[in-house]
């Protein structure tokens, strides 16, 4: 009999294929399985089919009832692009195969803690779980377990549990627009739910919402790292800031799909520009940013941002004009682009509405850019 080039096709939930194998092949009608253990910071079980290069199983031609030869091609590792993972459908729709394939990547760690060690061992078909996903992805890309509070515990003891809530003070701000809500104060990745998480909020009104992420507030905690686009599927979160950290990398622009109020990323190390998108967010109140490595320029796309009452992005590098769409944003009061790289004169509509603001706040570099109408002016030492 002769064996052609297989392809295994693995037929139980795994979180991603490791380097480290160990075959094992037997034989189960005339289809010949393989079975392999996976090393990825432990030791993972997994049964694969061997299929032929035609698609059907590879067979044993001489005599369907003897044990299967072993030639010399299956005493090989099987190459990592031939082994194909089944993950969670929920998990597959809203993060790439290629992601969770990589066994060190945020995702590929949440599912691994939730598939093996959540001690809440929710549904995997309900809406709470893949929140939980997300939540602990969060947690991961942004250096949880080094977080300087509100770290996971080391097990799901009880005493591991205590110790880490003891070692957890933080809680989320309460703003006078986030009403019908319930805080959390437990260490992340806790056996609770994920509202119960610190610096967390959740919607509490008797709703299609109810249980689901307002809010996730930070402020010098030691988060660093990136953030996930996944977090646009917390569809109804309201408030996203993390401030004073080291976070890397550029704003996801899905983050403009979200309903938030607040977006406070301030006192990072983002790069890159604002994305358009985040202007189509048209509920957004307060945009927070300075401080950061922003290039770019402020889009024309802002005047829909007709809410905003708050934008802060100085100590950037952005460049270019003050656009003049901005004159539409009649409830800004406060805006400070001071330290970056703008041109140009100052919009009078921009002057108007800020003016009209009694406690109204507008900061630039009038070397750089004319503006009568500043209520302070930077000036580079």
């Amino acid at each position: 009999m002769k064996y052609s080039a297989a392809i295994a096709t693995a037929v139980a939930v795994t979180s991603a294929a490791a380097k480290h194998r160990s075959l094992r092949y037997s034989k189960a009608g005339k289809a010949t399985k393989v079975e392999t253990s996976y090393y990825s910071g432990g030791s993972y079980s997994f049964s694969f089919n061997l299929i032929g290069v035609d698609g059907a199983p590879v067979v044993d031609d001489d005599s369907p009832n003897e044990p299967p030869k072993e030639p010399e091609e299956l005493n090989q590792p099987i190459p990592d692009e031939l082994i194909q993972p089944t993950f969670p459908q929920q998990v597959v729709a809203i993060t790439t195969k290629e992601t969770l394939n990589d066994p060190t990547s945020p995702q590929a760690r949440s599912l691994h803690w939730i598939m093996n060690d959540d001690g809440m061992a929710l549904d995997i078909g309900s809406q709470e779980w893949i929140q939980r996903y997300i939540m602990a992805s969060f947690y991961f890309a942004t250096g949880g377990g080094n977080w300087d509070e509100c770290n996971a515990p080391k097990d799901n003891s009880q005493a591991a549990i205590d110790d880490a809530n003891e070692k957890c003070n933080l809680s989320a701000t309460q703003y006078s627009n986030g009403k019908n809500r319930v805080y959390g104060t437990k260490a992340w990745l806790s056996p609770v739910s994920v509202c119960e998480w610190a610096s967390t909020a959740c919607h509490d009104a008797d709703n299609s919402k109810k249980g689901t992420i307002s809010q996730i507030e930070f402020e010098s905690n030691g988060l660093e790292g990136t953030l996930i686009d996944e977090l646009v599927h917390l569809s109804n979160l309201q408030f996203l800031l993390l401030e004073k950290g080291k976070l890397t990398g550029n704003i996801p622009p899905k983050l403009g799909q979200l309903p938030l109020t607040i977006l406070d990323l301030d006192y990072n190390e983002l790069s890159g520009e604002i994305p358009d998108e985040i202007y189509d967010a048209t509920t957004l109140q307060q945009i927070d940013l300075n401080d950061n490595k922003l290039t770019g320029t402020i889009s024309p796309k802002i005047k829909q941002l007709s809410m905003l009452t708050f934008f802060q992005i100085d100590n950037n590098q952005m460049e270019g004009n003050i656009p003049e769409e901005m004159e539409y944003m009649k409830k800004l009061g406060i805006f400070t682009l001071s330290n970056n790289n703008f041109t140009g004169k100052m919009p009078s509509g921009v002057c108007d509405n800020i003016q009209s603001n009694r406690q109204g706040t507008l900061i630039a570099d009038c070397q750089e850019v004319e503006c009568s109408c500043c209520t302070d002016c930077f000036e580079a030492v």
